[in-house]
C-alpha cells in the first residue's frame, strides 16, 4: 500500500480516472481487464507511427544500417528499466514466444521432467506439452499451497518444500509464475530461485512483472520473461527475455535470419523485414507515466492498487462475498460464489462484455472468480458498472 510520502498523491487521485483522454478506449465500456492486453496510450501510438514513417523514408537504409543499432539502444533502455544485464536481454513479441525460445534452448532427453504449477498460464502449459510431445519429456504439475493464514515467509517456505518434493534426477526445468494469471497471486520467485537456482534451471514467467514490480528479474533464474505491453505501456507487441550467462550460447530466435551471425543477443535484432515499431516506441512507453501523468511507475501502481482496493470492497459487499486480502498490486481476483470451469468462465465473460463491462472471468479450483485490474484510466465508476451488470446476471447478494 502507499508509503506516507506518496499517500497524498494516492488520496487525491484514487477515486477518479486519470486523463482518460490519453487513451482511445471506448468511454461506453467499463475497462477492468488491463492485465490481459493492456491499453496503448496515444503518445505511444504516436511514437510508433513516427517510427513507421521514418522507416518508409528509406527502407533500404533502415533495415541494412539502422535497425540493429536502434534495437541495441532500446534493449539497453529496457534493461535499465528492469534492472537487468543488457547483454542478457532480447526483445520478442510476447511472453508466449519467449517461453518457446527458452524451452528450445533446453536439451531435454527422453524422460526429462518439466515441473510447473497448477496456476501456470494455459499457453505456457501448451508450450510445455508441445515440447514434451516432440522430445519425449514429461510434464509434472505441482499444486500451489493455499496462502490463507500464511505470512509471505511461511508461504515461500511451504512452496519451496513442495517444489523440492517434486524434484528428482530427471528434473530438467522448473517453470514458475511471478504473478499468476488466473488467481493474480504474486509468487515468491526470488526465494525459490535463491534456494533452488543452483540445483535446477528455473524459468520465471513474469508476464505481468514489468511496470508492477520494481526489480522483476530475480537472481538465480536461468530465464525470466515479461510482457511490456501490459503494465509498461508499450505498443503491442513487445516483451523481454532475460537469460543468465550460462544459457546464452544456447538461445536462438525461432526464425534464423540476417542477425544470426551476431550471436546472442544480436541474433534477435534482425529477423527479416519484421515490423519493429513496437520496440522502437518503447522509450516513449517507459517515459509515459512521468511525462504525461506526473507519476512514477511506483506511484501509479500504488494509486491503481488503492482504486482496486476501494472498488473491490464495494463489489464484495454487493456480492455478499469476503473481499480478498490486499496485495499491493492493481490486479486481484474476487470470488463470485459460483462453481464453474473454463467454459462457464468464458460464457460469463462474454455476457458481461455484452453489458458493456470488460473483466477477466477465471476458474480456479472449480470456482468462478472475476480477475480485476486497474490502470490510470479507471476510477470507482467502473466498479459500480460491474456491480450493476453482475446484479442483472443474478450474482448480487
Amino acid at each position: 500500500m502507499p508509503s506516507s510520502a506518496d499517500r497524498s498523491v494516492v488520496n487525491a487521485l484514487s477515486t477518479l480516472p486519470i486523463r482518460p483522454d490519453l487513451w482511445l478506449l471506448d468511454p461506453a465500456v467499463a475497462h477492468l481487464n488491463h492485465g490481459s492486453y493492456g491499453a496503448v496510450p496515444r503518445p505511444v501510438l504516436e511514437a510508433q507511427r513516427r517510427a513507421a514513417e521514418a522507416i518508409e523514408r528509406s527502407p533500404e537504409k533502415f533495415y541494412r544500417a539502422e535497425l540493429a543499432p536502434a534495437i541495441d539502444e532500446v534493449r539497453s533502455r529496457v534493461a535499465g528499466f528492469l534492472a537487468a544485464d543488457p547483454d542478457g536481454l532480447v526483445l520478442l513479441q510476447n511472453a508466449t514466444e519467449a517461453v518457446q525460445v527458452a524451452l528450445n534452448a533446453m536439451r531435454f532427453e527422453a524422460g526429462a521432467e518439466i515441473v510447473h504449477t497448477d496456476h501456470a498460464y494455459p499457453w505456457v502449459k501448451a508450450a510445455i506439452a508441445r515440447t514434451c510431445a516432440e522430445r519425449g519429456a514429461v510434464a509434472r504439475c505441482v499444486e500451489l499451497p493455499d496462502p490463507e493464514g500464511l505470512t509471505e515467509a511461511e508461504f515461500a517456505a511451504v512452496l519451496i518444500t513442495m517444489l523440492k518434493g517434486a524434484l528428482n534426477r530427471r528434473t530438467a526445468l522448473v517453470v514458475l509464475d511471478q504473478i499468476t494469471s488466473a488467481s493474480a497471486r504474486r509468487l515468491p520467485v526470488e526465494a525459490v530461485c535463491a534456494e533452488l537456482g543452483d540445483t535446477v534451471p528455473i524459468l520465471v514467467d513474469g508476464a505481468h512483472g514489468p511496470g508492477l514490480i520494481d526489480t522483476p528479474v530475480p537472481a538465480g533464474a536461468a530465464f525470466w520473461l515479461g510482457n511490456l505491453h501490459k503494465w509498461a505501456f508499450a505498443a503491442r507487441t513487445a516483451a523481454a527475455l532475460v537469460v543468465a550467462p550460462a544459457w546464452r550460447e544456447r538461445v536462438r530466435p525461432l526464425v534464423t535470419s540476417a542477425g544470426e551471425a551476431r550471436g546472442f543477443p544480436g541474433s534477435f535484432s534482425y529477423l527479416g523485414t519484421q515490423d519493429p515499431t513496437a520496440y522502437l516506441a518503447l522509450p516513449a512507453a517507459l517515459d509515459f507515466p512521468v511525462e504525461h501523468l506526473g507519476m512514477t511507475f511506483r506511484q501509479l501502481r500504488e494509486r491503481n492498487a488503492a482504486v482496486l482496493e476501494l472498488g473491490i470492497q464495494g463489489l464484495a459487499a454487493a456480492l455478499g462475498v469476503r473481499p480478498p486480502l490486499a496485495t499491493g498490486l492493481p490486479m486481484r481476483v474476487v470470488p463470485l460464489g459460483r462453481p464453474g470451469g473454463d467454459a462457464e468462465a468464458g460464457e460469463l465473460g462474454g455476457r458481461l462484455r455484452e453489458l458493456g463491462v470488460e473483466a477477466a472471468i477465471t476458474s480456479v479450483g472449480g470456482r468462478l472468480y472475476a480477475r480485476l485490474s486497474v490502470q490510470a484510466y479507471v476510477g470507482l465508476g467502473e466498479f459500480a458498472r460491474l456491480s450493476e451488470a453482475l446484479t442483472r446476471l443474478g450474482f448480487a447478494n
